[in-house]
């Protein structure tokens, strides 16, 4: 490994490389310290050199070619073994970081070490408008009895209510830092992210394995992104309560999305729920589940092919989650602490 190297970035793009334009230059301007870049194109068809201009002419940046749609997830991994820095960070193409995100961030894992995963203050980029906005986007993860994992502040002016450093469950994977030790901890048969999540929550995932190995995982507001989030959640409302919204948010989802949002919860639930927790909070689990299964029943039927797409890798989905529960530090008790008061 490149002791030289500190922080590594890992940019998956697919059909999206345009967006690079306006963060390389900030995320190569702007480090204190020695980065390495690594465009992920899960794109064949996308001339990734041409898109993003003078920054593909930077040392520092390399375009690693999937050559093939791989998904997120496997893209992910192959730059984390293709990268050598001792924390990882993982950017959304429509992810515009602020000229401090990075140096902020090296600054907070240098003093805490056993934090193993963090995500700074996510406000929303409006990409019509081309412009930041003051909305936030995510201020961390919540996990709920119901086993929903939402943002906090989804949806909220931003007034400073959310300035405050403090651990939190998870982080959204559009710009979250990770330290190597940690990914190595939880990784699986060589896979950091699980490849057969392909898309979509891998990032709960991964910070909820993150976690049950003993280390941290922290939200920090001194670091300011903007993200150009194109599907919205509840924020902190619960599904009753805003039942018309839940509505429309999922008729705009692709049936793509769709599909691998109820198979990707199926996977991360049969992978680290321990059966303390279960047990308590079974009827919450089901009743959200069975909440998503019937809607899409009645208005997206074509998205039920996520069952099958499930039972297809059970097996080995179990096959994982004996290898992680193998190396599990927390106790089940401790995971009592993290979950939120959103309402079903």
């Amino acid at each position: 490994m490149d002791s030289n190297i500190v922080a590594s970035v890992l940019v998956p793009t697919y059909e999206d490389a345009q967006l690079l334009r306006k963060s390389l230059p900030t995320l190569l301007g702007s480090s204190p310290r020695q980065i390495e870049i690594l465009i992920l194109n899960n794109n064949p068809d996308q001339d990734v050199p041409s898109a993003i201009g003078e920054s593909g002419d930077d040392p520092r940046v390399r375009i690693v070619e999937m050559g093939f749609e791989a998904g997120f997830a496997r893209a992910v991994n192959r730059g984390v073994r293709e990268s050598t820095g001792a924390l990882v960070m993982l950017c959304n193409a429509d992810l515009f970081p602020s000229e401090t995100y990075l140096g902020e961030m090296l600054r907070f894992f240098d003093e805490h070490p056993r934090a193993g995963a963090a995500i700074g203050k996510l406000l929303r980029y409006d990409l019509e408008a081309d412009r930041p906005t003051d909305v936030i986007d995510t201020a961390g993860l919540v996990l709920t009895r119901q086993r929903r994992i939402v943002p906090r502040g989804e949806g909220e002016t931003d007034s400073g209510q959310f300035d405050e450093a403090l651990e939190v469950f998870a982080v959204d994977g559009a710009a979250p830092v990770m330290r190597r030790s940690a990914l190595e901890a939880i990784s699986v048969d060589g896979e950091y992210l699980d490849e057969n999540f392909f898309a979509h929550k891998e990032d709960h995932d991964v910070s909820w394995r993150v976690r049950l190995a003993g280390w941290e995982c922290w939200y920090v507001p001194s670091a300011v992104a903007y993200h150009g989030r194109t599907t919205r959640g509840l924020g902190s409302s619960g599904y009753l309560s805003a039942i018309r919204r839940f509505h429309r948010n999922e008729r705009e989802k692709s049936n793509f999305v769709r599909v691998h949002a109820m198979k990707n919860q199926w996977l991360m639930l049969l992978k680290n729920e321990d059966r303390y927790n279960l047990v308590r909070d079974f009827p919450f689990i089901l009743a959200r589940e069975a909440m998503v299964v019937v809607h899409n029943l009645l208005f997206a039927p074509r998205a039920l092919v996520a069952v099958p797409m499930t039972l297809r890798v059970l097996g080995e989905t179990l096959r994982k989650r004996q290898a992680a529960k193998a190396k599990q530090r927390m106790d089940p008790r401790s995971l009592r602490r993290w979950l939120g008061s959103t309402r079903a």
